[in-house]
């Protein structure tokens, strides 16, 4: 095997924090950046090329570190140094909640069987 790089740089300052495969039916991946960008990474052509699509860039005030998928709905959750936790809905294309703890967040992991239950890693 061989190992291949992606062609396109979505993430302005080009550091990723965070990546983690979405728990759906469909092939894709989420990417958290120090620029406060999630990026939603689809596969092309049903090959070894991947689509980016900006989730969101703005509603993280600084470095995105966590980020992760809710297998009961198409949401990505994903946590900051700045203290948020931001529940994104991807075919609303909004965001669904927003919290702010006292803590950085480094990283976040949904309850596999209950998704109103996460854990945040904090720093």
């Amino acid at each position: 095997s061989r190992v291949s790089f992606l062609e396109e740089k979505p993430h302005h300052k080009g550091i990723i924090n965070g990546i983690t495969f979405m728990p759906w039916s469909s092939v894709c991946f989420v990417t958290g950046g120090s620029d406060h960008a999630v990026i939603l990474w689809n596969e092309k052509d049903g090959g070894n090329s991947w689509k980016p699509k900006l989730l969101h860039r703005y509603i993280h005030s600084s470095a995105v570190m966590g980020v992760a998928g809710i297998p009961q709905r198409h949401m990505v959750v994903s946590s900051g140094v700045d203290k948020r936790i931001v529940g994104f809905d991807v075919e609303g294309g909004k965001a669904d909640f927003k919290h702010q703890i006292d803590s950085k967040c480094m990283g976040v992991l949904p309850n596999p069987s209950d998704f109103n239950l996460f854990m945040v890693q904090t720093g």
